[in-house]
């Protein structure tokens, strides 16, 4: 590993920036902003904060897509992740004309600008580029329509333009501005948080892993901005906070919640490699000291090495003196964070009394030493670190100690389950493993015996020598001392030191001599052998114990030699050992980890399971027999008590009635009663004739030959016959027809731990079935050839006809859905797919396609318009049996039928909208719409928009008919028929899954619908003019005239009510109502004042026209007011200005030479009489 990798180990994030609008804006914005924030400091001065200073911070960006997510928001409660938030929001747009800009970016930077003004302390930004108006002549009145709309916001309107440098200088200063705004509000919102968790620590609930979590992501953002002495400071402050948790908690009686109590210190062996790159503590309820301990020295020392690569990069001149003191420094400082880290976590687990898997626990250590001095030498040679040698000693002494208890479980052959959990730690390292030294070496330690040897030696020499270097020689000498037994050990007879080492292990831990144990066995075997009869059980134990633990292999053969001698001579009698968990010196051992927990299987069918037998013995086993026996439970099994096991069971329960609680003993366990060792032949549990009936023994059919030592996964068979729950009862291993060695049940360790594991198997008849594939997307579409598949189950009973099929059709007699017939290829109310013969239990997929027509779809309401869902249930029968599936169906397509007023004419519009990508093409052939009339002859509608165009997902379409003129001016409901006729075809890369033979046919989706259509009464129209004099323009908060004229339609003479209102925010309206006398012209005229209360282009008041009670004649100049009962019913009328808006101008000081107001209104009121005559005639 070189310096360069490891500082890529954990990558450098960038802030995010979202942005919004025109692509084009965005790539120029990109090549000017990314280089100028990635090459320049800013100063970050924070006020009353930790560090006075100010922090020279640089600004790594990144831009993403806006999404209303990136919004911070600090209103709310909690922790917030700063890489999921961006820290500024910009908005690009590049219009060349006021209308250009109205059309086409308006509405999107209004929506945007609603959605990021909502959350307060949001920073944004709304970005001009004025190139092409430039062009155009057009950037004046542009810019100002702009900033007209963002009135209250414009200094947030920066315009930039193509090949201006001052322009681009300005907006990179003004986003720099709101980025340390914005990361100042984020921060001191952040760190008072975590200030806030902090002050709990002593709580047993107090969440660290929480807390370090969020510390972490605080320091990955510092690391960002470049002040790495403050990212390392956090995690000194993480490191100094663990040390005070256990420190408070070795002192209590309770342990913390998060501090793990297991004795595997985590999933994975935990690398600083693999550490340096996590983010965050592992995602569990509980971690372990080491995991927690390591991660925060992974990235002390990953900091630490960005910090000295930084400070040489700075170097003046790159002065070597300086470098190669500088890199002893740092040196020193990685050796103390990992000194300090390995010596923190042996006393805080003494402390607080945690016992670690030891074999976990030195492979962990040996590669934490070589990972930390791995490091160290990327800077320099540890030796060279004068001033740290302690630290250095120190990690090189817990080094060989880790690797001399190491040597047991390589020696023993258990060093498998510690390579497996290494290996899990080593996959998080990704490509870093192949670089790092410790990854390498811990491979071949525990793989091979060789290389355990050649590095066991390597890492004493080099830890001697180097503790020699620094004057530590009494250390030196013990290291010596003990690499010269290992070597003295490796001299002699193979394979003999690991088993001493085993037993004098052994004899450590039950506190008795070793050399006095075994001389104690010999010796009695010695006068057991002289009468073997008498003591043949006693034989049998002391051999299998001499077998197993004696010091030298010749020993060992020998007595195991005798121990099947003994067996052979004495084979009329049988010997039973039931073997507990608690039983010593175990020749044989049995694990069901491989057998699972729930079988299941139907008569006849071949069950198979593999057990694992291991054999302690040193010869192997060639006359052998394995059973595993499953006793049917019997149907009285409820009412006796259960067999909890050996370990007692206690039930505690609760009276309501009563309001007392009973706790008692529902089970008294078995380790009272002492099993039967030797028993007669007929006590043996061999199968009799009538056991199978009774329970399924499971054999090996086709033995191996011989049990070798060590694991032997064995295949175990059975064939099912009687229907019953049979459950594990014992394991039996017979060895030459003499030793017969029993586990029952509740012996197995597995099985002991938790005695749900015991293994049950249920055979029963099964019957065929008929099960529905989900449906993609979760739905079927109506209006287009759908695909459903069906799984199809033959049971535990063959189905030899090979003339079965399937009958497919709907539950609903009346319902709209056909069925693809293959035999007749066409579309039938039901379809026969043929199945054919099939196998116990074999299983077959049947697909059969399907088409919902669309029917009643129209809505009158919008808010209703979206794709309605319906359900449907589809029947298949099969071999007698029916089954019942419902079938989701969303529309195609949703239909809202609108009917409008165009001066004497009626229109009916269908709009038709496709809201989901469902990938198909609408291609419409044919709409009509004809009156449902039985006397009459039908006269269908004119079709305005004759040329039909394919309909794309995601659109909206419409079709507009004028409704016959007989029928336009009815005042009755007149019964409708819509049909409309279309096909389809896959859109681009959509892959339907249909063939094209079933999906190409002609679609109708047919409609009834019911309109009613009134006669228009009145034509109206609408003029906004400014009441100040020589004003053309309205302008805020300056009162206009709405001058109302009204033609009629019918020519009727009468009196009505204008009524004129508008929103608040929009428009101030002091009479609302006025009363029009129209002549007999059927001409009317009459004005409003009104007061524009917001600058921009402001909608027209709505104008509204009423029947009046009061008859006024043409000589009643006027009301004093309008009472609520003159008011008749509202009129139905053609408004020609309807949608119309005016521009609003902002409010200015009136001049002193200003002419006279009521005459100017009078004169405008004359024009404007003139104009709307002109239009009307």
């Amino acid at each position: 590993m070189d310096p360069s990798s490891a500082l890529d180990i954990a990558p450098v994030e960038r802030l995010l920036i979202s942005y919004r609008g025109s692509e084009d804006v965005l790539k120029y914005c990109e090549s000017e902003l990314l280089p100028f924030f990635d090459q320049n400091i800013a100063s970050w001065k924070r006020q009353g904060r930790q560090f006075p200073f100010p922090l020279h911070v640089k600004f790594m960006l990144r831009f993403v897509p806006y999404s209303p997510d990136l919004v911070i928001d600090l209103s709310k409660n909690g922790h917030h992740r700063w890489d999921q938030h961006a820290f500024l929001h910009l908005f690009f747009m590049k219009p060349s004309s006021v209308d250009e800009y109205r059309l086409g970016s308006r509405h999107e930077v209004s929506e945007w600008f609603a959605s990021v003004s909502q959350v307060n302390g949001a920073q944004w930004l709304i970005l001009f580029d004025s190139t092409k108006a430039r062009e155009k002549k057009n950037r004046g009145t542009l810019l100002e329509r702009i900033k007209s709309d963002f009135a209250k916001h414009t200094s947030r309107v920066v315009e930039i333009h193509e090949g201006s440098s001052q322009c681009m200088n300005g907006l990179q200063l003004l986003m720099q501005s709101y980025l340390l705004s914005s990361l100042d509000a984020f921060v001191s919102y952040e760190e008072s948080y975590l200030s806030v968790l902090k002050e709990d620590y002593k709580s047993s609930d107090f969440n660290f892993i929480a807390y370090c979590e969020y510390q972490m992501e605080m320091s990955r953002l510092y690391s960002t901005l470049g002040v790495l002495e403050h990212v390392l400071a956090k995690y000194d402050e993480l490191d100094a906070l663990l040390s005070l948790i256990v420190d408070h908690f070795s002192k209590e009686s309770t342990k913390p919640s998060w501090l793990c109590g297991e004795s595997h210190i985590g999933d994975g062996c935990p690398l600083l490699t693999a550490l340096a790159q996590c983010n965050a503590p592992p995602q569990r309820r509980s971690v372990s000291l080491i995991e927690i301990r390591s991660l925060i020295v992974a990235h002390q020392i990953i900091v630490s090495l960005r910090i000295f690569d930084e400070r040489v990069r700075h170097l003046s001149g790159g002065s070597p003196p300086n470098a190669i003191q500088m890199k002893c420094d740092f040196a020193a400082i990685i050796l103390r964070y990992s000194n300090h880290c390995i010596t923190s976590i042996c006393e805080e687990c003494s402390a607080m009394g945690l016992k670690l898997d030891d074999g976990e626990v030195q492979c962990w250590t040996v590669a934490f030493c070589v990972e930390a001095m791995q490091f160290v030498s990327l800077l320099t040679q540890a030796a060279h670190v004068e001033h740290a040698s302690y630290f250095a000693c120190s990690l090189s002494t817990r080094k060989c100690a880790a690797i001399t208890e190491l040597g047991k479980y390589v020696e023993s052959g258990e060093s498998k389950a510690l390579l497996a959990w290494f290996e899990k730690g080593v996959a998080l390292c990704a490509r870093s493993a192949a670089e790092s030294n410790a990854v390498v070496e811990i491979r071949l330690i525990l793989s091979d015996q060789q290389q355990f040897t050649h590095y066991m030696q390597k890492y004493h020499e080099s830890s001697i020598a180097l503790l020699k270097h620094f004057g530590w020689k009494r250390q030196s000498k013990l290291l010596g001392w003990q690499l010269a037994n290992f070597l003295l050990s490796s001299d002699r007879v193979e394979g003999a030191l690991p088993y001493l080492l085993k037993f004098v292990s052994g004899l450590i831990r039950e506190g008795v001599s070793l050399l006095l144990v075994e001389r104690t066995l010999v010796l009695v075997v010695q006068h057991l052998e002289a009468s073997p009869n008498l003591y043949l059980k006693e034989l049998v134990d002391f051999y299998v114990i001499l077998s197993i633990h004696s010091a030298e292999k010749n020993d060992r053969l020998a007595y195991c030699k005798r121990l099947f001698a003994l067996l052979e001579r004495n084979n009329s009698t049988k010997i039973r050992h039931s073997v507990r968990s608690s039983t010593p010196y175990r020749a044989l051992y049995i694990s069901a980890k491989s057998i699972p927990s729930r079988i299941t299987a139907t008569p006849g069918d071949v069950l198979r399971i593999a057990i694992t037998v291991t054999n302690n013995l040193p010869l192997s086993l060639e006359n052998y027999l394995v059973r595993c026996v499953f006793r049917l439970a019997s149907s009285s099994c409820s009412r006796q008590k259960p067999t909890g096991g050996r370990s007692p069971l206690f039930e505690c329960s609760y009276n309501h009635a009563d309001g007392v609680n009973r706790f008692g003993c529902i089970w008294k366990g078995e380790y009272g009663v002492l099993p039967r060792d030797s028993v007669s032949e007929t006590d043996v549990p061999i199968c009799s004739g009538d056991e199978p009936q009774k329970s399924i023994v499971f054999e090996e059919r086709e033995k191996r030959g011989e049990l070798r030592g060590g694991n032997n996964v064995l295949t175990l068979e059975a064939k099912a016959s009687d229907v019953g729950v049979y459950m594990l009862e014992n394991v039996d291993i017979e060895v030459a027809g003499v030793l017969y060695v029993t586990f029952a049940w509740m012996d197995i360790p597995e099985i002991e731990r938790d005695n749900s594991r015991r293994p049950i198997c249920f055979v029963y008849r099964k019957a065929a079935t008929v099960s529905l594939r989900a449906v993609k997307g979760g739905y079927a579409l109506s209006g287009v050839a759908q695909r459903l598949d069906f799984e199809l189950s033959s049971g535990s009973e063959p189905i030899g006809d090979a003339s079965t099929s399937l009958r497919v059709t709907s539950s609903n007699k009346a319902s709209n859905i056909e069925f693809w017939d293959e035999s007749t290829s066409k579309w039938l109310k039901w379809c026969h797919p043929q199945v054919g013969s099939l196998a116990v239990n074999e299983h077959r997929s049947m697909t059969v396609y399907i088409c919902k027509a669309l029917r009643n779809l129209t809505t009158y309401d919008e808010a209703d318009s979206d794709v309605a869902t319906t359900s449907d249930q589809i029947c298949v029968e099969w071999l007698g049996k029916e089954w019942t599936f419902v079938v989701e169906f969303r529309s195609l397509i949703s239909v809202r039928a609108t009917t409008s007023l165009l001066e004497d004419k009626a229109l009916l519009e269908m709009q038709m909208s496709r809201v989901r990508d469902d990938g198909w093409v609408i291609l419409p052939q044919e709409a009509v719409l004809l009156e449902s009339s039985i006397d009459e002859p039908q006269i269908p509608a004119k079709l305005l928009n004759t040329k039909l165009t394919p309909i794309v997902p995601k659109s909206s379409y419409r079709i507009v008919w004028v409704l016959p003129p007989r029928r336009q001016h009815s005042e009755e409901t007149v019964e409708h028929e819509i049909r409309f006729a279309y096909r389809v075809r896959a859109n681009g890369h959509f892959d339907p899954d249909i063939p094209e033979g079933v999906y190409d046919r002609e679609y109708v989706y047919e409609e009834d619908i019911a309109l009613t259509v009134q006669r228009a009464c009145y034509e109206l129209c609408a003029q906004l003019l400014s009441s100040q004099p020589g004003a053309v323009l309205c302008r805020v908060d300056s009162a206009c005239d709405l001058i109302v004229s009204l033609r009629s339609l019918t020519n009727k003479v009468e009196t009505v009510v204008i009524g004129v209102d508008a929103d608040s925010r929009f428009w101030a309206i002091n009479e609302k109502h006025k009363l029009l006398y129209v002549k007999e012209s059927g001409l009317g005229q009459t004005s409003f004042s009104v007061v524009p209360k917001m600058v921009g282009f402001l909608p027209y008041p709505s104008i509204t026209v009423y029947c009046c009670h009061h008859l006024r004649t043409s000589s009643d100049k006027s009301l004093g007011h309008i009472e609520q009962s003159m008011f008749g019913a509202h009129l139905a009328s053609f408004i020609r200005t309807n949608g119309k808006q005016v521009h609003v101008l902002g409010a200015f000081n009136p001049s002193a030479d200003q002419k006279s107001t009521s005459s100017d209104k009078s004169r405008r009121l004359k024009e404007a009489k003139s104009r709307l005559t002109k239009l009307f005639d």
